[in-house]
Protein backbone atom coordinates (compact mmCIF):
# COMPACT_ATOMS: atom_id res chain seq x y z
CA UNK A 1 0.00 0.00 0.00
CA UNK A 2 1.43 3.35 -1.03
CA UNK A 3 1.97 6.30 1.22
CA UNK A 4 0.32 9.22 0.34
CA UNK A 5 1.92 11.79 2.77
CA UNK A 6 2.92 14.04 -0.01
CA UNK A 7 -0.80 14.24 -0.93
CA UNK A 8 -1.09 16.90 1.93
CA UNK A 9 0.17 19.39 0.24
CA UNK A 10 -2.07 19.21 -2.51
CA UNK A 11 -5.21 21.24 -3.40
CA UNK A 12 -8.26 19.56 -5.80
CA UNK A 13 -11.22 21.11 -8.12
CA UNK A 14 -13.44 18.02 -7.84
CA UNK A 15 -15.92 18.58 -10.72
CA UNK A 16 -19.41 16.14 -10.50
CA UNK A 17 -22.97 16.82 -11.18
CA UNK A 18 -24.10 14.34 -8.18
CA UNK A 19 -24.06 15.80 -5.31
CA UNK A 20 -24.41 12.31 -3.50
CA UNK A 21 -21.53 10.94 -5.20
CA UNK A 22 -19.49 14.17 -5.07
CA UNK A 23 -20.02 14.30 -1.22
CA UNK A 24 -19.50 10.77 -0.59
CA UNK A 25 -15.73 11.05 -2.54
CA UNK A 26 -15.15 14.00 -0.90
CA UNK A 27 -15.42 12.57 2.44
CA UNK A 28 -14.10 9.52 2.26
CA UNK A 29 -10.90 11.25 0.36
CA UNK A 30 -10.67 14.94 2.29
CA UNK A 31 -8.01 13.33 5.10
CA UNK A 32 -5.56 12.73 2.42
CA UNK A 33 -5.84 16.38 0.48
CA UNK A 34 -4.94 19.83 1.83
CA UNK A 35 -8.26 21.22 0.35
CA UNK A 36 -10.93 19.86 -1.99
CA UNK A 37 -13.11 22.71 -3.95
CA UNK A 38 -16.55 20.97 -5.30
CA UNK A 39 -18.48 22.11 -8.25
CA UNK A 40 -21.54 20.49 -9.62
CA UNK A 41 -21.11 21.52 -13.77
CA UNK A 42 -18.55 22.77 -15.88
CA UNK A 43 -19.44 26.50 -15.83
CA UNK A 44 -19.10 26.73 -11.97
CA UNK A 45 -15.88 24.42 -12.48
CA UNK A 46 -14.52 26.97 -14.41
CA UNK A 47 -15.47 29.91 -12.26
CA UNK A 48 -13.50 28.24 -9.04
CA UNK A 49 -10.36 27.44 -10.82
CA UNK A 50 -9.97 30.92 -12.21
CA UNK A 51 -11.14 32.54 -8.96
CA UNK A 52 -8.54 29.72 -6.79
CA UNK A 53 -5.87 29.30 -9.81
CA UNK A 54 -2.68 29.90 -7.98
CA UNK A 55 -4.03 27.29 -5.35
CA UNK A 56 -5.76 24.30 -7.24
CA UNK A 57 -3.05 21.53 -8.50
CA UNK A 58 -5.53 19.08 -10.37
CA UNK A 59 -8.49 19.04 -11.02
CA UNK A 60 -10.82 16.15 -10.59
CA UNK A 61 -13.87 15.68 -13.07
CA UNK A 62 -17.14 14.15 -14.46
CA UNK A 63 -17.83 14.09 -18.62
CA UNK A 64 -21.60 14.79 -18.70
CA UNK A 65 -23.12 17.81 -16.79
CA UNK A 66 -25.71 20.26 -17.07
CA UNK A 67 -24.73 23.61 -17.92
CA UNK A 68 -21.72 22.78 -19.27
CA UNK A 69 -20.13 19.12 -19.82
CA UNK A 70 -16.46 18.07 -18.81
CA UNK A 71 -15.51 17.64 -22.35
CA UNK A 72 -16.15 21.84 -23.42
CA UNK A 73 -14.71 22.74 -19.25
CA UNK A 74 -11.72 20.55 -20.16
CA UNK A 75 -11.33 22.62 -23.90
CA UNK A 76 -11.74 25.95 -22.43
CA UNK A 77 -9.18 25.09 -19.30
CA UNK A 78 -6.98 24.38 -22.11
CA UNK A 79 -7.80 26.97 -24.75
CA UNK A 80 -6.60 29.18 -21.68
CA UNK A 81 -3.36 28.60 -21.70
CA UNK A 82 -3.75 26.35 -18.40
CA UNK A 83 -1.99 23.44 -17.68
CA UNK A 84 -3.23 22.24 -14.66
CA UNK A 85 -3.28 18.15 -14.34
CA UNK A 86 -6.51 16.65 -15.34
CA UNK A 87 -8.35 13.29 -14.25
CA UNK A 88 -11.57 12.00 -16.23
CA UNK A 89 -14.50 9.67 -14.31
CA UNK A 90 -16.36 7.89 -16.46
CA UNK A 91 -18.70 5.56 -17.14
CA UNK A 92 -18.77 2.78 -19.36
CA UNK A 93 -21.06 4.08 -22.33
CA UNK A 94 -18.74 7.03 -22.18
CA UNK A 95 -15.62 4.73 -22.67
CA UNK A 96 -15.05 5.97 -26.14
CA UNK A 97 -14.75 9.30 -25.52
CA UNK A 98 -11.14 8.92 -24.06
CA UNK A 99 -9.66 8.45 -27.42
CA UNK A 100 -10.98 11.50 -28.39
CA UNK A 101 -9.92 13.34 -25.23
CA UNK A 102 -5.85 12.54 -25.43
CA UNK A 103 -5.31 15.84 -27.39
CA UNK A 104 -6.12 18.08 -24.15
CA UNK A 105 -3.61 16.39 -22.30
CA UNK A 106 -5.51 14.15 -19.79
CA UNK A 107 -3.69 12.77 -16.79
CA UNK A 108 -5.74 9.53 -16.23
CA UNK A 109 -9.06 8.23 -16.58
CA UNK A 110 -10.94 6.17 -14.01
CA UNK A 111 -13.97 4.30 -14.68
CA UNK A 112 -16.81 4.53 -11.91
CA UNK A 113 -17.97 3.84 -9.89
CA UNK A 114 -15.01 5.30 -8.11
CA UNK A 115 -12.72 3.11 -6.02
CA UNK A 116 -10.98 5.58 -3.03
CA UNK A 117 -7.35 3.84 -3.79
CA UNK A 118 -7.28 3.93 -7.47
CA UNK A 119 -8.42 7.50 -7.29
CA UNK A 120 -5.38 8.02 -4.67
CA UNK A 121 -3.25 6.44 -6.96
CA UNK A 122 -3.84 8.01 -10.43
CA UNK A 123 -3.68 11.60 -8.18
CA UNK A 124 -0.20 10.59 -7.01
CA UNK A 125 1.31 9.34 -10.09
CA UNK A 126 0.02 12.37 -11.99
CA UNK A 127 1.29 14.70 -9.69
CA UNK A 128 5.27 13.31 -10.43
CA UNK A 129 5.26 16.25 -12.64
CA UNK A 130 3.69 18.54 -10.39
CA UNK A 131 6.28 18.53 -7.65
CA UNK A 132 8.82 18.17 -10.15
CA UNK A 133 7.47 21.61 -11.63
CA UNK A 134 7.26 22.97 -8.13
CA UNK A 135 10.62 22.14 -7.51
CA UNK A 136 11.71 23.51 -10.45
CA UNK A 137 9.60 26.80 -9.33
CA UNK A 138 11.18 26.99 -6.03
CA UNK A 139 14.84 26.87 -7.03
CA UNK A 140 14.14 29.27 -9.70
CA UNK A 141 12.98 31.72 -7.26
CA UNK A 142 15.92 31.23 -5.21
CA UNK A 143 18.01 32.11 -7.98
CA UNK A 144 16.39 34.54 -9.32
CA UNK A 145 15.95 36.28 -5.54
CA UNK A 146 18.87 35.26 -3.35
CA UNK A 147 21.90 34.33 -6.01
CA UNK A 148 24.01 35.93 -8.27
CA UNK A 149 23.61 34.12 -11.21
CA UNK A 150 23.82 34.31 -15.15
CA UNK A 151 23.20 32.64 -18.32
CA UNK A 152 25.49 32.89 -21.70
CA UNK A 153 25.04 31.18 -25.00
CA UNK A 154 27.88 29.23 -26.28
CA UNK A 155 29.36 32.93 -27.47
CA UNK A 156 29.12 34.57 -24.63
CA UNK A 157 26.21 36.74 -24.92
CA UNK A 158 23.95 36.90 -21.83
CA UNK A 159 20.63 35.56 -21.99
CA UNK A 160 19.26 35.92 -18.29
CA UNK A 161 20.90 37.15 -15.33
CA UNK A 162 18.99 37.20 -11.51
CA UNK A 163 17.68 40.05 -9.53
CA UNK A 164 20.93 39.67 -7.17
CA UNK A 165 23.15 40.34 -10.42
CA UNK A 166 21.14 43.49 -11.45
CA UNK A 167 22.30 44.92 -8.05
CA UNK A 168 25.19 44.18 -7.49
CA UNK A 169 26.46 45.23 -11.19
CA UNK A 170 24.22 48.75 -11.16
CA UNK A 171 22.84 46.96 -14.53
CA UNK A 172 18.99 46.42 -15.35
CA UNK A 173 18.14 42.85 -17.05
CA UNK A 174 17.38 45.02 -20.14
CA UNK A 175 20.81 46.61 -20.12
CA UNK A 176 22.53 43.46 -19.69
CA UNK A 177 20.46 41.00 -22.23
CA UNK A 178 22.30 40.72 -25.64
CA UNK A 179 25.66 41.92 -24.18
CA UNK A 180 28.78 39.67 -22.93
CA UNK A 181 29.93 39.77 -19.47
CA UNK A 182 32.97 42.50 -21.23
CA UNK A 183 30.47 45.19 -20.20
CA UNK A 184 31.78 44.44 -16.28
CA UNK A 185 35.37 44.05 -17.10
CA UNK A 186 37.75 46.17 -15.29
CA UNK A 187 41.41 46.32 -15.42
CA UNK A 188 42.14 45.24 -11.88
CA UNK A 189 41.74 41.75 -12.97
CA UNK A 190 44.43 40.09 -15.14
CA UNK A 191 44.58 39.15 -18.67
CA UNK A 192 45.65 35.67 -17.48
CA UNK A 193 42.72 34.96 -15.38
CA UNK A 194 40.50 35.40 -18.40
CA UNK A 195 42.93 32.98 -20.93
CA UNK A 196 42.74 30.72 -17.98
CA UNK A 197 38.82 30.98 -17.45
CA UNK A 198 38.81 30.60 -21.05
CA UNK A 199 41.35 27.76 -21.94
CA UNK A 200 39.45 26.11 -19.12
CA UNK A 201 36.05 26.77 -20.99
CA UNK A 202 36.79 26.08 -24.55
CA UNK A 203 38.04 22.10 -22.98
CA UNK A 204 34.61 22.13 -21.75
CA UNK A 205 35.65 22.23 -17.95
CA UNK A 206 34.18 24.14 -15.18
CA UNK A 207 36.40 26.84 -13.60
CA UNK A 208 36.66 28.84 -10.52
CA UNK A 209 38.50 31.42 -9.60
CA UNK A 210 38.21 35.56 -8.55
CA UNK A 211 37.09 38.64 -10.40
CA UNK A 212 37.26 42.19 -9.77
CA UNK A 213 34.18 43.89 -12.17
CA UNK A 214 33.21 47.26 -12.63
CA UNK A 215 29.84 48.53 -11.58
CA UNK A 216 27.53 50.81 -13.96
CA UNK A 217 28.62 53.64 -11.57
CA UNK A 218 32.27 52.73 -12.35
CA UNK A 219 33.03 51.71 -8.75
CA UNK A 220 34.42 48.25 -8.87
CA UNK A 221 33.29 44.89 -7.05
CA UNK A 222 35.01 41.26 -6.29
CA UNK A 223 33.23 37.84 -6.66
CA UNK A 224 33.84 34.50 -6.73
CA UNK A 225 32.73 32.75 -9.45
CA UNK A 226 32.06 29.68 -10.84
CA UNK A 227 31.07 29.05 -14.75
CA UNK A 228 30.22 25.58 -15.58
CA UNK A 229 29.00 24.57 -19.55
CA UNK A 230 25.10 24.27 -20.05
CA UNK A 231 24.88 20.67 -22.63
CA UNK A 232 21.93 19.87 -24.32
CA UNK A 233 21.44 16.45 -25.52
CA UNK A 234 25.18 16.55 -24.60
CA UNK A 235 25.88 19.92 -27.26
CA UNK A 236 27.43 22.88 -25.47
CA UNK A 237 24.80 25.56 -25.67
CA UNK A 238 26.06 28.26 -23.22
CA UNK A 239 27.10 28.50 -19.68
CA UNK A 240 25.95 28.97 -16.45
CA UNK A 241 27.92 31.40 -14.02
CA UNK A 242 27.15 31.75 -10.05
CA UNK A 243 29.29 34.09 -8.05
CA UNK A 244 29.47 34.70 -4.41
CA UNK A 245 30.05 38.54 -3.45
CA UNK A 246 33.77 38.80 -1.81
CA UNK A 247 33.91 42.95 -1.66
CA UNK A 248 33.25 43.08 1.75
CA UNK A 249 35.32 40.23 2.90
CA UNK A 250 38.00 41.32 0.48
CA UNK A 251 37.62 44.77 2.21
CA UNK A 252 38.19 43.52 5.57
CA UNK A 253 41.13 41.10 4.54
CA UNK A 254 42.93 44.20 3.60
CA UNK A 255 42.16 45.78 7.33
CA UNK A 256 43.45 43.14 8.76
CA UNK A 257 46.55 42.97 6.63
CA UNK A 258 46.67 47.03 7.30
CA UNK A 259 46.62 45.88 11.05
CA UNK A 260 48.93 43.18 11.13
CA UNK A 261 51.35 45.12 8.49
CA UNK A 262 51.72 47.66 11.67
CA UNK A 263 52.24 45.11 14.12
CA UNK A 264 54.74 43.21 12.36
CA UNK A 265 55.85 46.82 11.45
CA UNK A 266 56.19 47.31 15.63
CA UNK A 267 58.57 43.86 15.82
CA UNK A 268 60.33 44.98 13.19
CA UNK A 269 60.91 48.67 14.21
CA UNK A 270 61.94 46.81 17.38
CA UNK A 271 64.37 44.55 16.32
CA UNK A 272 66.45 47.09 14.14
CA UNK A 273 66.39 49.41 17.18
CA UNK A 274 68.02 46.08 19.69
CA UNK A 275 70.48 45.75 16.59
CA UNK A 276 71.46 49.23 16.42
CA UNK A 277 72.54 49.64 19.81
CA UNK A 278 75.75 47.31 19.52
CA UNK A 279 77.32 48.65 16.72
CA UNK A 280 76.44 52.22 17.55
CA UNK A 281 77.86 51.84 20.88
CA UNK A 282 81.31 50.37 19.45
CA UNK A 283 81.12 53.16 17.16
CA UNK A 284 80.91 55.75 20.29
CA UNK A 285 83.61 53.70 21.86
CA UNK A 286 85.87 53.86 19.19
CA UNK A 287 85.72 57.24 18.21
CA UNK A 288 86.73 58.17 22.29
CA UNK A 289 89.11 55.90 22.23
CA UNK A 290 90.71 57.39 19.56
CA UNK A 291 89.48 61.27 20.75
CA UNK A 292 91.56 60.40 24.05
CA UNK A 293 94.40 58.80 22.13
CA UNK A 294 94.72 62.43 20.07
CA UNK A 295 94.88 64.43 23.28
CA UNK A 296 97.63 62.49 24.71
CA UNK A 297 99.51 62.43 21.27
CA UNK A 298 99.13 58.98 21.10
CA UNK A 299 97.56 58.31 18.04
CA UNK A 300 98.79 54.86 16.20
CA UNK A 301 97.90 55.36 12.58
CA UNK A 302 97.57 51.08 12.83
CA UNK A 303 94.96 51.60 15.17
CA UNK A 304 93.30 53.85 13.66
CA UNK A 305 93.21 52.45 10.19
CA UNK A 306 92.11 48.99 12.38
CA UNK A 307 89.06 51.30 14.00
CA UNK A 308 88.18 52.67 10.90
CA UNK A 309 87.76 49.65 9.29
CA UNK A 310 85.41 48.16 12.00
CA UNK A 311 83.63 51.27 12.11
CA UNK A 312 83.03 50.76 8.41
CA UNK A 313 81.38 47.00 8.68
CA UNK A 314 79.30 48.77 11.86
CA UNK A 315 77.80 51.73 9.11
CA UNK A 316 77.53 49.11 6.30
CA UNK A 317 75.18 46.73 8.84
CA UNK A 318 73.56 49.42 10.00
CA UNK A 319 73.15 50.44 6.31
CA UNK A 320 72.04 46.81 5.17
CA UNK A 321 69.08 46.94 8.04
CA UNK A 322 67.92 49.95 6.89
CA UNK A 323 67.42 48.76 3.27
CA UNK A 324 65.68 45.62 4.24
CA UNK A 325 63.61 47.92 6.76
CA UNK A 326 62.55 50.24 3.70
CA UNK A 327 61.75 47.03 1.67
CA UNK A 328 59.44 45.97 4.33
CA UNK A 329 57.40 48.97 3.91
CA UNK A 330 57.62 49.18 0.32
CA UNK A 331 56.60 45.78 -1.08
CA UNK A 332 57.58 44.41 -4.34
CA UNK A 333 55.65 45.34 -7.65
CA UNK A 334 57.42 43.33 -9.85
CA UNK A 335 58.74 39.57 -9.22
CA UNK A 336 62.83 38.75 -9.48
CA UNK A 337 65.19 36.51 -10.01
CA UNK A 338 66.56 35.57 -6.51
CA UNK A 339 68.66 32.81 -4.87
CA UNK A 340 67.31 31.29 -1.80
CA UNK A 341 69.98 31.83 0.35
CA UNK A 342 70.67 35.00 -0.03
CA UNK A 343 66.74 35.44 0.83
CA UNK A 344 67.80 33.78 4.36
CA UNK A 345 70.74 35.46 4.45
CA UNK A 346 68.67 38.88 4.23
CA UNK A 347 66.18 37.92 6.87
CA UNK A 348 68.47 36.35 9.48
CA UNK A 349 70.81 39.76 9.12
CA UNK A 350 67.58 41.19 10.50
CA UNK A 351 67.82 38.63 13.48
CA UNK A 352 71.48 38.31 13.84
CA UNK A 353 71.66 40.31 16.94
CA UNK A 354 68.51 38.73 18.91
CA UNK A 355 70.58 35.00 17.45
CA UNK A 356 73.38 36.46 19.80
CA UNK A 357 71.78 37.73 22.97
CA UNK A 358 68.94 34.35 22.69
CA UNK A 359 71.91 32.09 22.19
CA UNK A 360 69.65 30.45 18.73
CA UNK A 361 71.67 28.25 16.43
CA UNK A 362 70.48 28.28 12.67
CA UNK A 363 71.42 25.42 10.46
CA UNK A 364 70.69 26.62 6.84
CA UNK A 365 70.87 23.68 4.56
CA UNK A 366 73.47 23.95 1.65
CA UNK A 367 70.53 23.10 -0.79
CA UNK A 368 69.17 26.51 -0.82
CA UNK A 369 72.25 28.38 -2.27
CA UNK A 370 71.44 26.50 -5.75
CA UNK A 371 68.08 27.40 -5.83
CA UNK A 372 67.51 30.17 -8.04
CA UNK A 373 63.07 31.37 -8.57
CA UNK A 374 61.35 34.32 -9.90
CA UNK A 375 59.51 35.45 -6.73
CA UNK A 376 58.47 38.73 -4.87
CA UNK A 377 61.56 39.14 -3.08
CA UNK A 378 60.78 41.57 -0.12
CA UNK A 379 57.49 39.65 0.98
CA UNK A 380 59.42 36.23 1.07
CA UNK A 381 61.72 38.01 3.25
CA UNK A 382 59.45 38.57 5.33
CA UNK A 383 57.31 35.88 5.56
CA UNK A 384 60.41 33.73 6.70
CA UNK A 385 61.13 36.63 8.93
CA UNK A 386 57.74 36.65 10.63
CA UNK A 387 58.11 32.38 11.01
CA UNK A 388 61.53 32.82 12.32
CA UNK A 389 60.12 35.50 15.02
CA UNK A 390 57.55 33.13 16.08
CA UNK A 391 60.27 29.99 16.23
CA UNK A 392 62.16 32.24 18.30
CA UNK A 393 59.70 33.57 20.32
CA UNK A 394 58.46 29.79 21.13
CA UNK A 395 62.32 29.03 21.84
CA UNK A 396 62.50 31.50 24.58
CA UNK A 397 58.80 31.10 25.91
CA UNK A 398 60.04 27.56 26.70
CA UNK A 399 63.56 28.61 27.96
CA UNK A 400 65.33 25.79 25.60
CA UNK A 401 68.95 24.89 26.94
CA UNK A 402 70.48 24.51 23.04
CA UNK A 403 67.82 26.19 20.90
CA UNK A 404 67.92 25.29 17.44
CA UNK A 405 66.08 26.85 14.01
CA UNK A 406 66.76 24.91 11.08
CA UNK A 407 66.15 26.00 7.08
CA UNK A 408 65.71 23.54 4.89
CA UNK A 409 65.21 23.95 0.92
CA UNK A 410 64.10 21.66 -1.66
CA UNK A 411 62.90 21.88 -5.47
CA UNK A 412 60.81 19.61 -7.70
CA UNK A 413 59.83 20.39 -11.30
CA UNK A 414 56.31 22.39 -9.76
CA UNK A 415 57.34 23.54 -6.30
CA UNK A 416 60.20 25.26 -4.34
CA UNK A 417 59.72 24.34 -0.53
CA UNK A 418 60.95 25.90 2.56
CA UNK A 419 60.77 24.30 5.85
CA UNK A 420 61.72 26.36 9.21
CA UNK A 421 61.37 23.93 12.30
CA UNK A 422 62.64 24.45 15.48
CA UNK A 423 62.80 22.31 18.91
CA UNK A 424 60.92 24.72 21.00
CA UNK A 425 58.74 21.90 22.16
CA UNK A 426 55.89 22.25 19.67
CA UNK A 427 52.18 23.87 19.59
CA UNK A 428 48.95 22.10 21.66
CA UNK A 429 47.18 20.42 19.32
CA UNK A 430 43.77 22.50 20.23
CA UNK A 431 45.86 25.79 18.96
CA UNK A 432 47.37 24.16 15.95
CA UNK A 433 43.90 24.48 13.82
CA UNK A 434 43.89 28.69 15.00
CA UNK A 435 47.75 29.17 14.73
CA UNK A 436 46.63 31.40 11.20
CA UNK A 437 43.49 33.02 12.41
CA UNK A 438 43.96 36.80 13.00
CA UNK A 439 43.83 38.06 16.83
CA UNK A 440 44.83 34.29 17.56
CA UNK A 441 48.32 34.51 19.71
CA UNK A 442 50.03 32.06 21.62
CA UNK A 443 51.91 34.85 23.35
CA UNK A 444 51.03 37.15 25.99
CA UNK A 445 49.38 39.57 26.00
CA UNK A 446 51.75 42.30 26.28
CA UNK A 447 53.99 40.56 23.17
CA UNK A 448 51.49 39.27 21.26
CA UNK A 449 48.53 40.77 18.58
CA UNK A 450 47.87 37.54 16.96
CA UNK A 451 47.94 39.23 13.50
CA UNK A 452 51.86 38.27 12.52
CA UNK A 453 50.92 34.55 11.74
CA UNK A 454 48.22 35.54 9.70
CA UNK A 455 49.60 38.50 7.93
CA UNK A 456 52.04 35.61 6.66
CA UNK A 457 49.82 33.18 5.30
CA UNK A 458 48.46 35.75 3.66
CA UNK A 459 51.30 36.89 2.43
CA UNK A 460 52.49 33.51 1.04
CA UNK A 461 49.40 32.45 -0.36
CA UNK A 462 47.49 35.83 -2.07
CA UNK A 463 50.63 37.31 -2.48
CA UNK A 464 53.08 34.88 -3.24
CA UNK A 465 50.61 32.50 -4.70
CA UNK A 466 52.13 29.51 -2.39
CA UNK A 467 50.85 27.59 0.31
CA UNK A 468 51.85 27.60 4.11
CA UNK A 469 51.33 24.82 6.60
CA UNK A 470 52.36 24.04 10.03
CA UNK A 471 52.41 20.69 11.89
CA UNK A 472 55.05 19.04 14.81
CA UNK A 473 57.69 17.15 15.05
CA UNK A 474 59.27 15.07 17.74
CA UNK A 475 60.40 18.24 19.64
CA UNK A 476 59.03 21.08 18.19
CA UNK A 477 56.99 22.88 14.98
CA UNK A 478 57.91 23.35 11.24
CA UNK A 479 56.53 25.76 9.03
CA UNK A 480 56.28 24.84 5.10
CA UNK A 481 56.12 27.29 2.97
CA UNK A 482 55.33 25.81 -0.88
CA UNK A 483 55.98 28.43 -3.68
CA UNK A 484 55.09 27.47 -7.27
CA UNK A 485 57.85 27.00 -9.96
CA UNK A 486 58.39 27.29 -13.10
CA UNK A 487 62.05 25.93 -14.69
Amino acid sequence: MRDYERLKSITILYVEDSKFLSKMTAYSIRDYFNKIYIAHDGQEGLRLLREHNAEIDIVVTDLIMPILDGKQMIKQIREGGCSVPIIVTTGYDEYMEREKMLEFSIGAFLSKPIDKHKLLDSIDDTIDALFIKRELATKKAMIDNDIIYSESDKNGIIRYVSKPFERISGYSKEELLGNTHAILKSKETSESTYKEMWKNLSSYKQWQGEITNRKKDGSLYSVNMIISPMYFRNKLIGYSATSLDTTELKRTSAELQAKSKHAALGEMIAMIAHQWRQPITSIGMIANNLQFDMLMDELDINVLEENLKIIDSHVKHLSSTIDVFKNFLQESKTKESIVMQNIIKEALLVLREDARDTKIKYDVDEKCASIEFDTFKDELVQAIINIIINSKDALIQNNIEEPKIKIICAKDSDFITISISDNGGGIDDDVLPKIFTPYFSTKNEKNGTGLGLYMTKTIVEENLDGELSVSNIDNGAIFTIKLPYKS
